[in-house]
């Protein structure tokens, strides 16, 4: 049976690729003062050591999130999750906060944002990596989209013409073009296609998950993506 050493934090890493996984195990247990476990949703309950801290894909972070919310019980009886992923879009960090993520941090940093964010997380504290705290401070200087724009916005990502976006959300074909109007100007895009690669881009829209929990991206053919974003 596996205890951890008194003062050291225990940390969880659930992630769905097992090489990942073994990798970040490995690296965190370089650090004498983490115990390192590994393993998958259900150990997060089950595990015969209380967890301090879990590092966890962009899915398995919100789904453990949504779990402890769901169970209404107090910070302190549950871990702290730190989401550590690929996926850097405004949209699913700001998902990702809202649903109770303690960190994010994107694949690719330095092994020390690692220890950091683990550290910071297991204070009770919110952390952000440099990129990311960037992105979403550069964000709040832009004029937000209100709710019906991001729904436009949505369908026009996914091809939708104005009739059929009309259509769909029960509006005047002249109300939607009022809305990509509105979209244009303040992504201070040119055109069409233009505001929806920077919605991709920026990652402005909800897109459903894929079957390994890291948000699906649309089929925009790659020039579209090429472009230079405001």
């Amino acid at each position: 049976m596996n205890y951890a050493t008194p003062n050291r934090l225990a940390v969880l890493v659930m992630q769905h690729d097992p090489l990942l996984r073994v990798g970040i195990a490995m690296a965190l247990r370089q650090h004498d003062a983490f115990e390192v476990f590994e393993g998958g949703p259900g150990d997060v309950e089950s595990h015969e050591q209380r967890i301090d801290v879990v590092v966890a894909d962009y899915g398995q972070a919100i789904a453990l999130s949504s779990q402890a919310n769901r169970a209404n019980r107090a910070p302190s009886a549950t871990p702290k999750i730190l989401a550590l992923t690929s996926n850097d879009k405004e949209a699913d960090v700001r998902r990702a906060i809202e649903a109770g993520v303690h960190g994010y941090l994107l694949m690719g940093g330095e092994f020390r944002d690692l220890v950091e964010g683990v550290t910071v997380v297991a204070s009770g504290m919110r952390y952000l990596c440099r990129s990311v705290a960037q992105r979403m401070a550069d964000s709040l200087t832009r004029i937000a989209l209100t709710s019906r724009e991001i729904e436009v916005l949505r369908l026009v990502v996914t091809g939708e013409p104005n009739k059929v976006i009309a259509r769909h959300l029960n509006i005047e074909i002249g109300t939607v073009k009022s809305h990509m109007s509105a979209i244009m100007s303040k992504l201070g895009a040119t055109s069409r296609t233009h505001a929806a690669g920077i919605a991709v881009n920026r990652g402005l829209v909800d897109l459903p998950l894929g079957t390994l929990g890291e948000p699906v991206r649309t089929n925009f053919a790659p020039a579209d993506l090429r472009m230079q974003y405001a």
